[in-house]
């Protein structure tokens, strides 16, 4: 039995190793693994499932979970497996939640995270300041000080037009001051200019060409290397970043950097699950391919022999969140992630996380949304342009899609 197995390119090696054990467990089968790279991999999946390139388990996200479903590529687990409703009441809320789509479980954690407001401290302290900011404002009005004792840019944000962690980001953000980008009927919010989403559109926008006190580089890598001159005070990044700045081999001011609550009214951020989904290709493989593909599920992104195998190699070894709750009271996760965070506040924003309300053609109107974002932010375009051609897109996509 040969199951072919797509992800994006991140940490290859360890994928490989993973698949090695796997298959010392389950001798009877085969994976072969392939890889592409995050800012290619919407479309590239798309392609394959057009073309019906072989494809029987593969990384999804909950950004394009609905579009992947709704087109009949890739089916909800717990029509095919008992076992996988077991798994709710295991599953972070926020987590789970990034996997459902119109009622049904689509996958299980690969991982699951949130984006988080993080700073470097021991700058904030030499400044004078003695905790991170509450609010938006009070970002502004600490990266001004910062500017007055010489920092140019105290904030750092990753932002690409062809990165949809831009989007999250963004998401996140607007979470955080208590709002959120559409409704529950669909309607986009950033229509309306007095909302949570427009008001951080403008900040986002005001901090680059108005106050000037945000640069932005195209990946988090570069956000990474940027805070570790010292010359950056803030930034908004998937949280296992802090793992890595905080890694006393690579990162030369490891210690000095810090978690603190997303800024805004509710400090509520992005919650979400990258998961394992399969495909429709692979039921239409037969029995025996669908109950190998239940064995590669539930190893990689469940729980056997009474252990979450991959899962928690994962957060030992990288830093990644998980969705997985049983993990979080784990000895060795504890011990790892205590030298990095403080589990305590991670606990807090965790229990402030929500997921992104779907639909199934976001994944579409946030390329669309990213183009806009980035022109803004450059001085390309106004506020109010990009907000009405963004919010022109949603309505003919989702008149489109959604009827």
């Amino acid at each position: 039995m040969t199951l072919d197995f797509v992800v994006w390119s991140y940490s290859v090696e360890t994928i490989q190793d993973n698949i090695k054990r796997f298959q010392e467990k389950y001798p009877g089968i085969t994976v072969n693994l392939s890889d592409f790279s995050w800012n290619a991999y919407h479309e590239t999946m798309v392609n394959r499932f057009q073309s019906k390139t072989p494809t029987d388990v593969a990384y999804n996200g909950e950004d394009w979970l609905p579009e992947f479903a709704a087109a009949g590529w890739v089916v909800p687990l717990e029509d095919y497996f008992d076992w996988v409703k077991g798994y709710e009441d295991k599953t972070f809320p926020f987590a789970w939640q990034s996997m459902i789509y119109q009622g049904k479980v689509y996958g299980l954690p690969y991982y699951a995270d949130t984006i988080t407001f993080l700073y470097n401290e021991k700058v904030l302290q030499d400044a004078g300041i003695n905790a991170p900011p509450e609010t938006w404002e009070e970002v502004t009005e600490q990266a001004k000080f910062l500017q007055q004792r010489g920092m140019e840019f105290p904030f750092i944000a990753e932002i690409a037009q062809d990165l949809p962690n831009t989007t999250s980001a963004f998401a996140s953000m607007v979470f955080g001051r208590g709002g959120d980008l559409f409704d529950e009927e669909g309607n986009l919010l950033l229509s309306d200019p007095n909302s949570p989403a427009a008001q951080q559109f403008r900040w986002i926008v005001d901090a680059r060409n108005q106050d000037k006190i945000l640069t932005y580089v195209p990946h988090e890598t570069d956000v990474i290397k940027a805070m570790n001159t010292g010359q950056h005070a803030f930034t908004v990044l998937f949280n296992y970043n802090l793992a890595e700045l905080n890694n006393k081999a690579r990162s030369p001011l490891a210690g000095q950097f810090k978690l603190g609550l997303m800024p805004g009214e509710t400090h509520e951020c992005y919650g979400f699950a990258k998961f394992y989904n399969m495909t429709q290709m692979a039921v239409d493989r037969g029995p025996d391919v669908i109950d190998a593909c239940g064995k590669f599920i539930q190893y990689f992104g469940g729980e056997v022999d009474g252990e979450y195998h991959v899962a928690k190699r994962w957060a030992v070894e990288k830093g990644l969140g998980f969705g997985q709750k049983p993990l979080m009271d784990d000895p060795d996760v504890q011990q790892t992630f205590s030298q990095w965070i403080d589990v305590d506040l991670w606990k807090q924003q965790l229990e402030k996380a929500k997921a992104l309300r779907q639909f199934v053609w976001y994944g579409i109107w946030s390329e669309f949304f990213r183009r806009e974002y980035v022109r803004a932010i450059a001085g390309e375009t106004s506020v109010e342009d990009a907000l009405e051609s963004v919010t022109r897109q949603w309505d003919q996509l989702k008149q489109q899609y959604g009827g």
